[in-house]
């Protein structure tokens, strides 16, 4: 009843304050808002007070107004059971590390990854029977593999399988490569300025151009010699990586090629060289130790100890030959020779 009374009070109270300030303009609109709070504010705490100053017979002086009973989350139990993630052992990296390049065998193996580079470029348009080259004076045809587009070769008794590759690559051999100039190095065969102007287009390099010219499928990369003694072994690393890059990135496979010579007077060229081929698992073609046997190491030491000798020629051309003899059998799925 008190509850009602004070609600009919209350409305009361609103209706006249209504009236007041729609008659009256000396009133803000701030100072109705202060008046209605404090009224409101002032019935609600009478409204409280009667409640809470009628307690029921069963209470205390101090009202409870409620109680929460907290029960402990049940424990779930997963409908399925969790198989274990099961654990892989990694599958061991038997490849010989770079760092003992010098016993790496003269004719590499094919991995897997290369496989792939070689196939992939056969699809985007290379032409199988296209084999290049990236190399100074001493990759011209004249010198390597050109023999191989003539008649005046032997093989051998024990080597006549190799007649089928030569067979297979004979137009590439006489042909001359857009990447090989005289005194070309690592970072002139990057620069536009060495770039044939007879035969690349605007802005090729040495190494695009014959990409885009010839479309090979497989490429040796020769480089190295043109290196002055004292310069920064790593700099000529990263331009290889740089080079062998673009290469694989044209789908191009690339065969990598330690050298004879030791001009840099710590075989440092071919460690890094042999770090490249490790790194992005491709072949590499170990020149140094097929030319271990031979006297001085296959260099005429008449010329610097830089250029090889007529032996030293001939021991290059032939294992050039077996490698790319290697790769091709490897790469088309053919038997290797007994």
């Amino acid at each position: 009843m008190l509850l009602k009374v004070l609600l009919n009070w209350f409305v009361l109270i609103m209706l006249a304050g209504l009236i007041t300030a729609c008659q009256s303009v000396a009133v803000s609109d701030d100072n109705q808002q202060q008046t209605m709070s404090a009224a409101i504010e002032t019935i609600s705490f009478g409204i409280t007070q009667s409640v809470t100053a009628r307690p029921s017979p069963s209470s205390t002086a101090v009202p409870v107004l409620f109680e929460a009973s907290i029960t402990p989350p049940e424990t779930v139990t997963p409908a399925v059971s969790l198989t274990p993630m099961p654990t892989f052992t990694p599958t061991p990296d038997t490849r010989p590390d770079p760092r003992q390049w010098a016993s790496w065998p003269v004719v590499p193996t094919v991995s897997e990854r290369a496989k792939q580079v070689y196939q992939d470029g056969l699809n985007e348009g290379n032409d199988p029977k296209s084999v290049s080259v990236i190399g100074d004076c001493q990759s011209e045809p004249n010198v390597f593999l050109g023999i191989y587009a003539t008649d005046r070769y032997i093989l051998g008794d024990d080597y006549q399988y190799l007649q089928e590759t030569i067979d297979y690559y004979r137009e590439s051999f006489s042909r001359r490569s857009f990447g090989v100039r005289d005194g070309l190095s690592a970072p002139s065969a990057l620069s536009t300025l060495w770039a044939d102007p007879q035969n690349c287009l605007s802005g090729e390099t040495p190494v695009t151009c014959e990409l885009r010219a010839h479309k090979p499928a497989i490429l040796f990369i020769n480089l190295g010699t043109n290196w002055k003694p004292g310069a920064s072994a790593k700099a000529y690393e990263d331009y290889l990586r740089q080079i062998v890059e673009q290469v694989i990135a044209n789908g191009t496979l690339p065969i990598l090629s330690t050298k004879a010579d030791n001009i840099e007077g710590d075989h440092s060229l071919n460690l890094a060289t042999a770090r490249v081929a490790y790194d992005y698992d491709i072949p590499l073609w170990n020149f140094w130790l097929a030319a271990d046997s031979l006297p001085n190491h296959g260099l005429d030491a008449n010329r610097e100890n830089i250029y090889l000798t007529p032996e030293g020629w001939d021991r290059r051309n032939f294992t050039a030959l077996q490698t790319l003899d290697a790769i091709r059998r490897s790469l088309n799925g053919l038997p290797l020779p007994n």
